[in-house]
């Protein structure tokens, strides 16, 4: 089940929890539109100190999605296409020594088929990849 070498998990080190990177993300990241996403990314600067080569948080607005229950399993459902599809990712930014932290919005109104939210993550993480010339 391994693929290039990266098995298909999301650790602790991949999530995304210091408060001080992601303020630091909308200070200073950039932004890729995909809808029913959008992705603020940026690469994180010498003073952080990260566990992993991508770090990743994914927020459901509540505006949108009242029901915790509705936002908790969109975002369950995007962590595992995010999980299913990193594997090239994570190794152009490891070969390219780099570190990202990425933060994922859904901006949807309503709930996308599972496949619609794997192809488009694709597509976002195919763009970083060219926009942080990996």
């Amino acid at each position: 089940m391994k693929t290039e070498g990266l098995k298909h998990t999301f650790s602790k080190a991949e999530k995304l929890c210091s408060k001080t990177l992601i303020s630091a993300i909308y200070q200073k990241g950039n932004k890729l539109k995909e809808y029913p996403f959008i992705l603020n990314y940026m690469e994180v600067p010498e003073g952080y100190d990260v566990a992993s080569p991508v770090q990743i948080v994914v927020t459901v607005p509540k505006r949108r999605f009242k029901l915790a229950v509705k936002r908790n399993r969109l975002r369950r459902q995007i962590k595992e296409a995010y999980r299913l599809n990193k594997a090239p990712f994570i190794n152009a930014v490891k070969t390219g020594d780099k570190k990202v932290a990425l933060f994922l919005v859904y901006i949807g109104k309503e709930k996308e088929s599972h496949l619609l939210m794997e192809k488009k993550i694709k597509v976002l993480l195919k763009r970083l990849e060219e926009k942080l010339a990996l």
